[in-house]
């Protein structure tokens, strides 16, 4: 089948175009770790030089041992000074002038070298294309449900912990699985990125807690659910804990595998040459019984991937594989803006046209319950509140009403928590329903409004949601809106405009000049019933404006 190739047993887990794929930035740092070379007297090496090697620290306690018991003929007259470190501090080093960059470098996935391409213009030359082998998996307890039927499928299961794919390659590749599976119509690409959004609203939260793949093993022990982790972490934990070991599966489809490529990473000059020599040596190190017994012990599949030993871990396994890598820096950016919080006041049409009959229903009705439902694609991170407008609903002249106060959805509001508070007056719209669209004067209030409270940690916007076209005669022509918001928008403190039109009812010239006067987008659902995708679109819509900056 086309995008699925083999099973445990791969022929080049770092596929074909792994050497050019995206990457990220991890935090995690990692120890340090010291190997010396014990020099022989008549070891045939007239010197021993010094070598630096950086490792993922999933590795690097396994590179440690291995090369503590080879001499130094078999490292190449080398002596490794082997440093535990995250990927992302490697990246960084070798992307500047640090002073600290290692000689070589083994990440845990070739996703991480195009960021020294990017940074660099040159990527590294590779020694070896993989030492070892994991895969991310979905760990549960024992008494779990069913595993589940794809990637697409573990993504959707609410509050599945997953960690940040800025940070860790694990996290990423189950998303790549899903997208994997969507090239071979086995899911949908548009369902991906809509599962991603609360995953990366939710952020804050992610970014608070551990997410390291050791980390999320050990809170499905402990509260419970399910993680997305790597078969090594499973498999040590099962190690260290016999007596309640946790359960991991693979969606039937199979997994984008990682691999741990030795990269050549020493700076061009006399020394190229030496640290390469060095590289070779290491790769046969490590392709030795000794090692391959020394990975399986932690955990690890060789780099074959054919499958652990003794039933450890999940067995064999299909290889997923994306035939179209431009998709994985498009995701890693999709993800590092939809992870931005949301600062937004979602404005609702309560005039009298929102009446009208929808199938079995009424236009507010299916606006209200897909607000509902929207609802919960916004994080404990989001500031968010609500207005309703229609002509002279506010008194005194005013189309608009304030429900729900512009504030942290956690704050509290009527004694109630803010989001509560907002789902409560939601369901209160249709109550309200009567009169004629104040549009513009309302449109103009909100984006006011957002301003004033500019938080430059947040994406500040407004969503308005309206069926009909301005009929508020007293309010500013649409054209003299336009001019105001342009005047009044601030580079520097933008607020975007978000429109929604309800039928074709609505005036979707007037929306989209709107958004457009202040770089947002507009969108018409022509059932209300589809207003639920429109939010998630007017989230994501958001990756291409920042992508266009």
């Amino acid at each position: 089948m086309p995008g699925r190739h083999g099973t445990g047993t791969r022929s080049n887990p770092a596929f074909t175009w792994a050497a050019i794929v995206v990457v990220a930035v991890v935090f995690v740092v990692g120890g340090y770790f010291g190997v010396e070379a014990v020099r022989a007297s008549n070891a045939g090496c007239d010197s021993v030089q010094q070598v630096s090697l950086a490792v993922d620290p999933t590795l690097a306690p396994v590179v440690t041992d291995v090369l503590a018991s080879s001499d130094d003929m078999s490292r190449g007259c080398a002596s490794f000074d082997v440093r535990a470190e995250a990927p992302s501090d490697t990246a960084t080093e070798l992307a500047g002038a640090n002073q600290n960059r290692p000689d070589l470098w083994i990440p845990d996935s070739t996703l991480w070298l195009l960021k020294t391409l990017r940074s660099t213009g040159a990527l590294p030359e590779l020694a070896k294309s993989s030492v070892a082998n994991t895969l991310p998996i979905v760990v549960t307890a024992e008494s779990a449900p069913a595993p589940a039927a794809t990637w697409l499928q573990v993504l959707q299961t609410q509050g599945q912990r997953i960690g940040d794919p800025l940070t860790s390659s694990a996290s990423l590749a189950s998303i790549l699985g899903a997208l994997a599976e969507s090239e071979v119509a086995l899911s949908d690409a548009n369902a991906v990125s809509a599962a991603l959004v609360p995953m990366a609203q939710d952020y804050g939260r992610i970014a608070d807690t551990p997410h390291g793949t050791s980390d999320l093993v050990e809170q499905v022990a402990s509260d419970g659910g399910t993680s997305v982790a790597t078969e090594q972490s499973l498999v040590a934990y099962n190690a260290s804990n016999p007596s309640a070991p946790l359960v991991g599966s693979v969606p039937p489809t199979g997994s984008y595998f990682l691999n741990y490529p030795l990269a050549i990473t020493a700076a061009a000059g006399p020394n190229y040459d030496r640290v390469k020599s060095a590289g070779t040596a290491l790769s046969s190190i490590l392709a030795s019984t000794t090692a391959s017994d020394a990975l399986s012990a932690a955990g690890f599949r060789q780099a074959s991937g054919t499958p652990l030993p003794d039933g450890r871990g999940v067995g064999t396994v299909a290889s997923l594989e994306l035939k179209n890598p431009v998709a994985i820096e498009t995701t890693l950016h999709d993800w590092a803006v939809l992870a931005l919080p949301l600062r937004t006041l979602v404005v609702e049409d309560v005039s009298g046209s929102m009446a009208a009959k929808s199938g079995d229903s009424t236009r507010i009705a299916l606006t209200v319950d897909a607000s509902l439902s929207g609802s919960t694609l916004f994080s404990d991170q989001t500031e968010m509140g609500l207005w309703a407008f229609s002509i002279g609903l506010g008194g005194g002249g005013q189309d608009f009403r304030e429900l729900v106060p512009l504030g942290p959805v956690t704050d509290v509001v009527r004694g109630l928590p803010q989001r509560e508070a907002i789902l409560s007056s939601i369901r209160t719209l249709p109550s309200l329903v009567g009169g004629g669209t104040g549009l513009y004067d309302t449109t103009l209030a909100a984006f006011r409004r957002v301003k004033e409270g500019y938080d430059p940690n947040f994406v500040n916007s407004v969503i308005i949601l309206t069926d009909g076209a301005n009929e508020d005669a007293g309010s500013p022509s649409l054209d003299d809106l336009i001019a105001t918001l342009q005047r009044e928008q601030d580079p520097v403190r933008p607020v975007v405009i978000v429109t929604v039109g309800i039928t074709s009812d609505a005036d979707p010239v007037a929306l989209q000049r709107i958004s457009a006067a202040t770089g947002g987008t507009s969108y018409i659902a022509e059932d209300p019933r589809d207003i639920l995708d429109v939010f998630v679109k007017a989230l994501n819509s958001r990756t291409e404006r920042i992508g266009g900056e």
